[in-house]
């Protein structure tokens, strides 16, 4: 018998896998993709939330510090504080409801006339104690042109005033009480248009509110009962003199509420320059509620006996002590608000990714009570509590 070729035996030790190699080989490859999907989907999910997570952060500080920033200039009326504004030479502070004009409709230094209309306290004081400050457990429809009310859902919303910090110093004292205000140039522009504002002015002993105008070019205030006052004087004792600012009288609105169009809601400011309302103005996107908590100094000290008081047994001489005694989770909860010392404002932000929220089944909080989706709002976004607590500078008790 013939030996085999070498080119024969050396084919058969090279001969290939078998089919249950072949197969095992690809189970085990298989595993390892499978394992490095599992990894890369994980990985790029995380990334996704971690990004939407630090974009929820930005929008909502950026929020917080806008309602913060605005917030502590509340009742500001230079440096005799709003307590002391005298405001019975204003004839002109109810708004001028024009309906048709949306979305500037309602204008004037005290668009709360139209929130109360009943309540004389506050249709006929744009500036006091009681009104520089107002929450509201929804969007009041008042506050809008008829048809224009936005799509608010289930948010609160806030209202507050004060002196503008845009203040120009009188250059030259008053000679009577009935005299021009003078100021040395006009550097925010009052003049320009001609327009009337509603304005405060204030020294360490007065705060009176009036409505004035600047021509163009001048360097004198007119506050005559042509410009809508119900007296052209002010405090005899002492006249204003050049220690004395003048600034006009702002508030802003926040609210929130979803444009037509958006999938998200977004948190809007309609702001008062003392002379026009501005149009809402849409500040951050994608956040679905505000909720707002008021600290209200329900005690207080007897300016006469020193002893602590109540309301219901205080009387005139009972002045608040500068903290918040009990934090009102509503505003028709609060009894008092010229007692209102602090406000703490929530905001439950929203994904614009439909589809971040990795733990659907948890229940999300807001001020430290359990949160409830609005009706129909998607479970598969990212949702995230943010708050700030603001203490009202400009909250003082009568001297």
């Amino acid at each position: 018998m013939k030996p085999l070729p070498l080119s024969v035996i050396g084919a058969r030790r090279q001969s290939g896998f078998t089919l249950v190699e072949l197969l095992v080989s690809l189970a085990l490859g298989l595993a390892v993709l499978v394992g490095l999907s599992s990894v890369y989907v994980a990985a790029k999910q995380s990334f996704r939330f971690q990004e939407t997570s630090g974009r929820l952060q930005e929008d909502a500080v950026f929020a917080l510090e806008m309602i913060s920033k605005d917030l502590r200039m509340a009742g500001y009326a230079g440096c005799r504080g709003v307590d002391s504004a005298t405001i019975s030479s204003v004839l002109t502070y109810f708004p001028s409801l024009a309906l048709a004009t949306a979305p500037t409709a309602i204008t004037g230094a005290n668009p709360l006339a139209a929130v109360y209309p009943t309540v004389a306290m506050v249709t006929m004081q744009p500036l006091s104690p009681v009104n520089f400050v107002r929450g509201f457990d929804n969007v009041p429809s008042a506050m809008f042109a008829s048809g224009a009310v936005p799509a608010s859902g289930t948010t609160d919303s806030l209202f507050f005033s004060g002196g503008s910090a845009n203040a120009v110093s009188l250059t030259a004292a008053m000679a009577s009480t009935s005299a021009n205000l003078t100021i040395g140039a006009d550097p925010f522009g009052w003049g320009t248009g001609g327009n009337t504002y509603t304005m405060v002015i204030s020294d360490c002993v007065n705060s009176s509110l009036f409505a004035g105008k600047l021509a163009v070019g001048n360097t004198q205030i007119d506050h005559s009962t042509t410009m809508g006052n119900s007296a052209n004087t002010f405090p005899s004792n002492p006249l204003y003199g050049i220690d004395a600012v003048v600034m006009p009288l702002e508030w802003s609105f926040y609210y929130v509420a979803t444009r037509s169009g958006a999938s998200t809601p977004s948190l809007y400011r309609v702001f008062y320059n003392g002379t026009t309302r501005g149009n809402a103005e849409e500040l951050v996107s994608n956040i679905e509620t505000m909720k707002l908590n008021y600290g209200e100094n329900i005690n207080g000290k007897d300016t006469v006996t020193s002893l602590q008081c109540t309301i219901a047994t205080g009387g005139a001489t009972c002045a608040p002590t500068f903290q918040a005694d009990v934090w009102r989770t509503t505003a028709a909860a609060v009894t008092d608000w010229s007692r209102v010392v602090a406000v703490r404002a929530g905001l439950m932000m929203l994904s614009a990714d439909s589809a971040a929220n990795p733990d659907i089944a948890s229940t999300p909080t807001l001020l430290g009570q359990s949160y409830t989706l609005p009706t129909g709002a998607s479970t598969t976004r990212l949702r995230k509590e943010f708050s700030t607590t603001v203490v009202l500078r400009n909250r003082v008790a009568p001297r």
